[in-house]
């Protein structure tokens, strides 16, 4: 699983997954953890760490809450970078 689609109110946001290994299994060079970023319409909204326990369901139950937390960032128009 590298990649979970959300569907919330309406819209759509992808949670993708980056990794700290190639699809082989080889460590790659750093030491970042392996995160999920989700976005809208390409937009990035916010990151979380993952956990090797996690399910489809599991990742699309936080992206909810975040969103629940958050209902602003459903209007892409509201999303600012570089928090300007």
């Amino acid at each position: 699983m590298e990649e979970v689609i959300v569907e919330y109110q309406g819209k759509r946001m992808t949670a993708a997954l980056s990794t700290t290994q190639t699809l082989s299994g080889h460590a790659l060079p750093g030491d970042q953890a392996a995160m999920w970023h989700v976005t809208i319409g390409g937009t990035a909204l916010t990151k979380f760490p993952a956990s090797p326990t996690d399910t489809r369901e599991s990742v699309t139950q936080r992206v909810i809450r975040w969103l629940q937390d958050h209902p602003e960032m459903l209007d892409r128009d509201q999303i600012v970078l570089g928090g300007g």
